[in-house]
């Protein structure tokens, strides 16, 4: 092959890489939600065609009522997982919520505290400066804490963080709130849409697969087959690592506070609601458990309950550390990709797609590896394509020297 026929090789390649990325982005941007319902559906059902088949085998009754039966006892399991575990959560965080509220009364103080801070601090500067931003610092801090009618005022601390709050600030939050709620009727439909196109590809499943593999060349098929097993494995490991470091997070937050308790240094309950929160924003990378946990550990240093804020401090730093040295080798090497373009998928999926990306992208990833892998695409060479081609330059290369 000259290196005009491999350079319109790698263009012509390149060209259905990029078209392929087009595709994906406009997809997931536009008709990833659409579809969702039928793409859940479809591998549910490919995930239960083992025991559908084994109790159809051995039991009267046909496929088509095993697959509806089988589909309305896992919807039946995780509905009533799911309300169980809902009741728990709402309870445990209606109590969290009222301890936040409380603490919200100690506003007034933290303002305080932090304004005489700062002010004992800048005693560096020169005094016209340090006068100027000593007025400044002391007028923004009376208008936070001052009535609207007392603002033009001389300052006088009076009112409440929450008597005193405006309310209009809540516009934004309340009507992405209002946004949600008119989604839960689509939402309700799709849910029901997505059961019954469940039973519907469970149990026309071999008709459907059958259908895929006549759109590809025989000689692909054996390949598409082993790649899909793989792929399934390889999902079931990265859903594994996900619910590993979310279990090694609530463990470690659920452990870390018990123990400040123990000691008398965190008096408050709401121990398991908090760990379950912070557990979930940590799966996060952009967030992580600094976004709850820092600004917290600020707070009680203001305030001046140095005991927890220490206690706070030293849990943030063993979880970020323990996260950083788990994270990338158990996701990594339950994927088989290595660490850093495990992160990069996780970071470029959250930037474009969101919250959902986080996990799609890396599921891509893990396909096109996959894929790539055994030969059905060919974007790279992997190590056994590398060998090959050494091992066949070895062997023309004597007849090229007798030549």
């Amino acid at each position: 092959m000259d290196s005009v026929t491999k350079r319109k090789k790698t263009l012509i390649n390149a060209a259905y890489f990029i078209l392929i990325l087009g595709l994906f982005y406009l997809f997931m941007t536009y008709a990833f939600w659409l579809f969702f319902p039928f793409i859940l559906a479809f591998f549910v059902a490919m995930a239960i065609q083992k025991p559908v088949n084994f109790l159809a085998d051995k039991t009267p009754l046909k496929k088509g009522l095993v697959s509806v039966l089988f589909v309305l006892l896992i919807v039946a399991c995780f509905g009533f997982l799911l309300s169980v575990i809902g009741i728990k959560i709402a309870t445990e965080l209606k109590g969290f919520f009222a301890y936040i509220a409380k603490l919200t009364e100690d506003f007034p103080t933290f303002v305080t505290n932090i304004r005489d801070a700062i002010i004992s601090r800048i005693d560096f500067l020169p005094d016209r400066i340090e006068s100027s931003v000593t007025e400044s610092i002391e007028s923004f801090c009376d208008r936070l804490l001052s009535k609207p009618e007392d603002t033009g005022g001389a300052g006088a601390v009076s009112g409440s963080l929450i008597t005193d709050f405006d309310f209009s600030v809540l516009t934004a939050p309340l009507s992405g709130v209002w946004s949600t709620a008119k989604q839960i009727p689509s939402i309700i439909v799709a849910t029901v849409v997505g059961i019954i196109a469940c039973c519907f590809m469970t149990s026309d499943y071999d008709r459907i697969a059958n259908f895929i593999k006549r759109q590809i060349s025989p000689k692909k098929r054996k390949n598409l087959s082993e790649a899909k097993v793989i792929l399934l494995s390889s999902l079931g490991k990265m859903m594994k690592s996900y619910l590993t470091i979310i279990c090694i997070t609530f463990v470690e937050m659920f452990l870390g506070m018990n123990v400040l308790k123990l000691i008398g240094v965190y008096t408050s309950g709401y121990i398991a609601p908090l760990s379950i929160v912070i557990a979930l924003i940590d799966i996060v990378p952009v967030l992580g458990t600094g976004t709850v946990l820092v600004p917290w550990a600020l707070y009680l240093f203001v305030i001046g309950n140095n005991g927890l804020g220490i206690g706070i401090s030293v849990i943030y730093i063993v979880i970020s550390v323990l996260r950083q040295i788990i994270e990338p080798k158990l996701v990594a090497a339950n994927l088989g990709l290595p660490s850093v373009i495990t992160i990069m998928g996780m970071y470029i999926g959250l930037r474009l797609f969101g919250f959902i990306g986080l996990f799609i992208v890396p599921m891509v990833l893990v396909m096109v590896k996959v894929l790539n892998d055994r030969g059905i695409i060919n974007l790279w060479k992997t190590y056994s394509q590398e060998e090959a081609e050494k091992q066949a330059e070895q062997e023309t290369s004597p007849g090229q020297k007798e030549e």
